[in-house]
């Protein structure tokens, strides 16, 4: 899973668990480690707020709800780096005093022979003219589209003698999603506030994800695409699995704002 859309997801979907329910939203992968330190900052560079001092404020400042933001440009899949098309990435305090975006940037720092990545979100408030459209679909219709492009790419797979991706990712995926197959299991708790299909649509969405660098779908099926004379169905049928993967991420995640 690209890491940045998986610490927004964590943020957006922990985050609605605490605001809705009071759910507790720990996770160490929001909190200063000795590997991470995420921070928010409000606009104009003010005040700076952790994890938990973070959500706290957006409670006292009548926040209500939180939303993923962004889709994934065409060419996203090809590079594993979530570029915006027209709309930005990040994540949306929804609230009675008025919304926000909070948008990340990632730097990471060495020391000596260790890392460590340093994640910043910093405010940016949203007036009627910057909010942009907003996609509120069922999970019923994303599963359906979800299963339908994992069916295109499982047969390309096969069509290009890279049956590996068939095998170990496409299929178990469809699997989850069609409830015969074992959950893949998130590396977060998605709070009781959600659905279950809401959390089997996040599974086989991060079972589903094989994007990447080395060892990765962007690795030598291309080349094997390239053989078989089969490049431009294969840039087309990657582009809408990671466009799809990105879009259910995302209305899982969402799927509560409208509670």
């Amino acid at each position: 899973m690209n890491g940045e859309l998986h610490q927004m997801l964590l943020i957006t979907a922990l985050g609605n668990g605490n605001l809705i329910s009071g759910a507790d939203a720990s996770n160490t992968e929001l909190e200063h480690t000795e590997y991470i330190e995420v921070r928010f900052i409000e606009e104009g560079g003010g005040k700076a707020w952790s994890w938990p001092e973070w959500l706290a404020e957006l409670k006292n400042n009548g926040c209500r709800r939180l939303m993923l933001n962004g889709m994934p440009s065409a060419t996203s899949w090809s590079t594993g780096i979530l570029q915006s098309n027209g709309m930005p990435n990040g994540v949306t305090s929804l609230g009675t005093t008025g919304e926000s975006l909070w948008k990340a940037d990632w730097h990471m720092d060495q020391y000596g022979s260790r890392t460590k990545w340093k994640v910043t979100y910093t405010e940016q408030k949203l007036y009627d003219g910057q909010k942009g459209d907003r996609e509120f679909l069922p999970l019923s219709v994303l599963s359906e589209k979800l299963d339908v492009a994992l069916r295109q790419i499982g047969d390309l797979a096969y069509t290009i003698e890279e049956s590996f991706w068939s095998d170990h990712f496409f299929e178990p995926a469809k699997s989850v999603l069609n409830g015969t197959g074992t959950a893949a299991q998130l590396s977060f708790h998605l709070p009781d506030i959600y659905k279950d299909q809401a959390r089997t649509l996040l599974n086989a969405v991060y079972k589903a994800w094989v994007f990447g660098g080395m060892g990765s779908w962007n690795d030598s099926p291309p080349y094997s695409a390239y053989q078989h004379d089969r490049e431009q169905e294969f840039n087309t049928i990657s582009a809408r699995l990671y466009e799809t993967l990105v879009q259910c991420a995302r209305g899982a995640v969402n799927s509560v704002v409208l509670l």
